[in-house]
Order: structure tokens, then sequence, then C-alpha cells
């Protein structure tokens, strides 16, 4: 009877200890990236812009302004600053990364568990046209914080 006993201990140990294994190698992966992905992207063509909406952005700058006196007009002014000095944008491409777990029982310490596609963010120098769009983005940001901060100083002044 002891022998039955021991035998559906150890499996049940085995069962647990496979849950285990299982468990882990659903929470955690470490992603090894190759390096020449990008220039392979930005010869192909394969970078997409992200979108931007300047009128959304002046709204929330408003609200923002409004909600936090004397703050939000600074955060405003330091947002214009950056719009006017800013020199690139961002642009995004899709690349394949393997994942890997780690595993003592590979040779490498790792076990291979699959592919996965992600979206890489890159930095591209800007043309013309995009310097004018963030001009245009700072005097809105300008013009915004200087009107709720004259608003405030006349508010709080009386």
């Amino acid at each position: 009877m002891a022998f039955l006993t021991d035998l559906a201990k150890s499996f049940a140990y085995s069962a647990a200890r496979q849950a285990g294994r299982n468990y882990a190698n659903s929470q955690s992966y470490s992603y090894v990236a190759s390096t020449n992905q990008l220039q392979s992207a930005i010869d192909n063509n394969a970078l997409k812009q992200v979108k931007e909406y300047i009128d959304i952005k002046w709204f929330w700058a408003i609200v923002l302004a409004f909600l936090i006196p004397f703050v939000g007009s600074g955060i405003l002014f330091y947002r214009s600053y950056i719009n006017f000095t800013k020199d690139y944008k961002l642009m995004y491409y899709m690349q394949t990364q393997e994942i890997y777990k780690g595993d003592a029982r590979f040779r490498t310490g790792q076990r291979h568990m699959g592919q996965r596609e992600i979206k890489v963010e890159t930095k591209i120098d800007i043309n013309q046209e995009k310097k004018a769009s963030n001009q245009i983005k700072a005097w809105g940001y300008l013009i915004i914080g200087i009107s709720v901060l004259f608003f405030y100083i006349t508010v709080f002044s009386r």
C-alpha cells in the first residue's frame, strides 16, 4: 500500500511541477532583436507615420490650462518651445522578433517559443512641411497659454 501512496504523491508532484512550468512559459519572455532591421525598413519604405491630430491636442491643452491655474500655462509654454525646436518625427515599422524563454534543459539555456510582430518606433529627420506643422502647433500652444494666463491674472487680481 505504501508503494501506491508514494506513486500517487510522485504523480501529484510531477503534475504540479509541469503546471508551474506551463504557467512560467506563459508569463515571461525575453526578446532578441536584430540591429540591421531599422536600415532595411528605411530602405523598403516600410515606415509608417504616427497619426497626429493638432485640433484635439489644442482642445486638451485648453482643458489642461483651465484645470491647473498658472502651472497649465507653464506646461503649454514648455510644449510650445519643444515644438518650435523639434527637428524629428516619430515613425514606426513592424518587426518580427524571436521569443525565447530561459530553460535549463536546453544547452543554450533558452528555449525558442516562437515569433511575434511588434511595433518599433524610430525618429526620422523632418522636412519643411512637417516643420511648418510643428510651428503651427507651437503657435497654438503659445496663444492658448498666454490667453489662459491673462484670464487667471484678471480673475485673481480682483
